[in-house]
């Protein structure tokens, strides 16, 4: 616990600068590693990192993913979609070629989860280039953490049904439930905070819908990389963040919430959360 809590504290003091420059360049150089190393860390899961024919220009692609969204204007989908295209083509031409040493089902899975995650963190500068977008885009990590660590609290207190025991045996409906709760609050609380100290305005009810929402999706994420380190056997992605694991073990649901809210909060206009 000493080393959880150590690492919790120097995490975010590293972090505050990165976040206080979001609107610099410094924000996609963050998106941009922590996209490479968690794209690292699922390669060397499913034992696809030693072909560095797939590996290196699919992290080099996470990497640069970031710096996209932010700094190319024109048809940027266009871009992005070109990219992925060509990326699965090229991954699944090299397990073709490859003679069975690349299986069509690693190629299958070193796609999906390199889109699944570098759309995760380029999201967040997605969200951060909105407008009021330098107070939504920390919805995407104040969500997941604050719904992981009540439902923790609350699993302890209240816990008796379990909720996915194949998968998280630890988890319970309790659990979910309370941390869902916890996070409408505290987000709630959020808005309440940025309304008396900035002239943006909160909009409660799409603030507690799209929260509600955003909770439950996150709580997916988190089962979805407990499935995937079931799956091959491991306990954690990584060793960046000791104590916690890697970055996928950090940062799973929040790279699975980020395009939600900004699909939400971009394309349907009454779940506008700032005025």
């Amino acid at each position: 616990m000493k080393q959880r809590v150590i690492t919790a504290i120097v995490m975010v003091a590293v972090m505050i600068p990165f976040f206080i420059f979001s609107w610099t360049l410094a924000f996609p150089v963050l998106a941009g590693f922590l996209a490479a190393v968690g794209i690292f860390e699922m390669q060397r899961c499913i034992d696809s990192v030693k072909h560095y024919a797939v590996s290196v220009p699919t992290v080099i692609a996470a990497a640069g993913m970031p710096f996209l969204v932010r700094y190319v204007k024109n048809d940027v989908i266009g871009y992005v979609f070109f990219i992925c295209f060509a990326l699965i083509t090229y991954t699944f031409s090299v397990s073709v070629f490859s003679k069975h040493r690349f299986p069509v089902e690693t190629a299958a899975f070193s796609c999906s989860t390199a889109v699944y995650i570098s759309f995760g963190f380029s999201a967040l500068v997605l969200l951060r280039d909105l407008e009021h977008g330098r107070y939504i885009y920390l919805l995407a990590f104040i969500i997941p953490w604050v719904t992981d660590t009540f439902a923790y609290f609350c699993g302890r207190a209240f816990g008796k049904h379990k909720l996915i025991p194949d998968v998280s045996p630890k988890k319970t409906v309790e659990g979910s439930v309370g941390g869902t709760v916890c996070a409408v609050l505290v987000t709630l609380l959020y808005g309440l905070l940025i309304g008396a100290v900035t002239e943006s305005k909160p909009n409660y009810l799409p603030l507690a819908l799209v929260t509600l929402i955003v909770s439950l999706v996150s709580q997916c994420g988190d089962l979805i990389m407990s499935l995937v380190k079931r799956k091959f056997g491991i306990k954690d992605y990584g060793k960046l963040f000791p104590g916690h694991g890697g970055v996928l073990d950090r940062f799973d649901s929040v790279i699975c919430v980020s395009p939600f809210i900004y699909f939400m909060t971009e394309f349907i206009p009454v779940l506008k959360l700032f005025s």
